[in-house]
């Protein structure tokens, strides 16, 4: 089969126009239709572009497609590279040592032989440690981009976790007074020592962003065991659905005898747009639209820099009014249930004790959806015995008094 230029040229225009709707499905590895997108969608999986996915608005790159932006992105490569320092620097130090003796004899032609050797070895090292930690960043905070499921990247990025941590103990090998050494003769060339130098700082510069990886990728596998266990619940919970369509959740506000603790309170009245038959907005309405009326040029939007950013690294720092008070507080208390070694701690102690302002029946309830979100292995360690009144016949609900913290492991 044969193609001309206009077809091929055609291919092209296709995917220069839904540049936007291409980058976001390889970044979040699916795109759903919607009124706005849908013509745009039908059009490119008619080219071939893009494939239905589970669900019929669901939408993935095709392989052909992926492959094409993985390789011009150089992303098919593995970030998992065999990198020995200790090797690496052994080489340097021997031609470092090769170097000097045939400068100290005047052998220019073999001097200049072992500084090639000895700035090929460093800049290697230093492209290959680049490229492992660019494609590597770029395989963790990519939300689908390689694989195809939660468990997958939760799996992939365990690995490059690992690996990083492997990474970490490979450099610390290379230790940097002994690079400064190699620069302790009297009469070396600058030209070497503009070398080390440079390799010592590039060094320096690839662990600290290296070490600020690891701890985003930490922050990132703990976010996704926690989507995961979301999701769990989620499939169980739909599958339960699924063998028992006949039951229904009670409707307990129907009912004269549901305590006040379980009546639902009256709905928010929503309303998607501004009302414009409320007199009390008429008049400003009708001012704006006037207004807009009479302007002979309207105003140009904002221009928006599109210039490429180079990608940070470094962890941000913690906002100071980002912090939760009483979240604090309860992390506190769960220590001290942790340091008492199996004796109990009352919630409404902690509570009086430290003059917290928040309601008592609030502060425990923040007790107990805390203790839901703790890992699975702290949250079998400390046990609460919630004390209060049961409201019989109504599966087990319990107005809370009282919330006894217990280590028990």
């Amino acid at each position: 089969m044969s193609f001309d230029h206009e077809q091929i040229a055609g291919l092209i225009r296709k995917l220069a126009g839904a540049d936007q709707l291409l980058a976001q499905t390889y970044s979040d590895g699916t795109l759903f239709a919607d009124d706005e997108n849908r013509a745009a969608i039908n059009s490119l999986k008619k080219f071939g572009i893009l494939r239905t996915a589970d669900t019929s608005d669901e939408y993935r790159l095709t392989s052909d497609i992926k492959r094409l932006i993985d390789r011009l992105l150089l992303r098919n490569q593995r970030y998992q590279q065999s990198i020995n320092m200790a090797k690496i620097i052994l080489n340097v130090e021997e031609d470092i040592e090769d170097y000097r003796r045939a400068v100290e004899q005047n052998r220019q032609d073999e001097a200049q032989y072992h500084l090639i050797q000895i700035d090929d070895t460093l800049y290697e090292a230093i492209e290959a440690l680049e490229n492992s930690l660019s494609v590597m960043f770029a395989a963790i905070i990519s939300q689908f981009g390689f694989v195809g499921s939660l468990s997958s990247k939760i799996r992939q990025n365990q690995r490059a976790l690992n690996y990083a941590q492997d990474l970490v103990q490979e450099l610390n090998q290379v230790r940097i007074n002994d690079c400064y050494g190699w620069l302790s003769w009297s009469t070396i060339p600058p030209e070497l020592s503009r070398k080390v130098i440079n390799f010592i700082d590039q060094h320096k510069s690839i662990v600290e962003r290296l070490t600020g990886i690891v701890g985003r990728m930490k922050e990132l596998l703990f976010k996704l065991r926690l989507q995961e266990q979301t999701a769990n619940r989620c499939r169980a919970m739909a599958y339960f659905l699924r063998q028992h369509p006949e039951w229904e959740a009670l409707d307990w506000s129907a009912e004269a005898s549901i305590p006040a603790l379980l009546k639902r309170g009256a709905g928010l009245a929503l309303q998607p747009g501004i009302n414009t038959a409320n007199p009390v907005l008429q008049a400003d309405l009708t001012a704006i639209v006037q207004e807009l009326r009479r302007q002979s040029k309207p105003v140009a939007p904002l221009a928006r820099d599109s210039a490429s950013q180079p990608l940070n690294t470094e962890i941000p720092d913690r906002i100071a009014y980002d912090q939760d008070l009483y979240e604090t507080h309860i992390e506190n208390l769960f220590a001290l249930a942790l340091q008492q070694q199996g004796r109990k701690i009352s919630a409404l102690h902690y509570w009086r004790e430290q003059s917290l302002e928040v309601k008592a029946e609030l502060w425990l309830d923040m007790i107990f959806a805390q203790h839901c979100c703790l890992p699975q292995r702290v949250r079998h360690a400390i046990i609460l015995d919630m004390q209060g009144e049961s409201l019989a016949g109504f599966d087990g609900n319990q107005i809370i008094e009282e919330i006894v913290l217990q280590r028990v492991a």
